[in-house]
């Protein structure tokens, strides 16, 4: 068994949206900006910015819909994702094949002050979809381990799982 796995630091381009598949599954989708800059074989400074596709499901998903309804998570956060690289397939309104690269997210953080200059009291969190579980089965779990003044990463044998309300932000 191979996985692609895809780790992610960038801005976020837009709000995240949250949607409903037709059995009911939650997911939360959303496009993360990551920019790198380099000076070219010619002295001039270049930047190039490349956008991933993020979707997340089940308690990931429900984590990040709260952290947005509380203002937490916007357009221009930085954010960490971590997820399984994923090819989709679709044929386009003109009758022709296409495919994209998307990231289904399997750990996500907050990281960086928020866009609005605001710094963030008691640090960021991260939130990591359980391993084995289905991505649209909503099994996941979420949870954290936070400071303040540093970037956090969850892990699954640290620290028991989290309610939202629990966040310290």
């Amino acid at each position: 068994m191979s996985i692609a796995k895809a780790i992610i630091v960038g801005n976020l381009g837009g709000d995240p949206e949250t949607r409903y598949t037709p059995g009911g599954a939650m997911n939360v989708r959303f496009s993360v900006a990551s920019s790198r800059r380099f000076r070219d074989s010619s002295g001039q400074d270049q930047e190039r910015t490349t956008w991933f596709r993020v979707t997340a499901w089940g308690r990931l998903a429900e984590t990040i819909d709260g952290l947005v309804q509380r203002g937490y998570v916007s357009k221009g956060r930085q954010v960490y994702v971590e997820g399984r690289i994923e090819l989709q397939e679709w044929t386009g309104n003109d009758g022709q094949a296409r495919a994209s690269i998307e990231v289904n997210a399997t750990e996500f953080q907050l990281v960086g002050n928020r866009p609005d200059g605001q710094g963030d009291s008691g640090g960021a969190g991260g939130y990591r979809q359980q391993s084995g579980d289905s991505q649209q089965s909503g099994d996941s779990q979420q949870g954290g381990s936070y400071g303040s003044n540093r970037r956090d990463s969850f892990n699954d044998s640290d620290s028991p799982a989290t309610d939202i309300d629990d966040v310290p932000f």
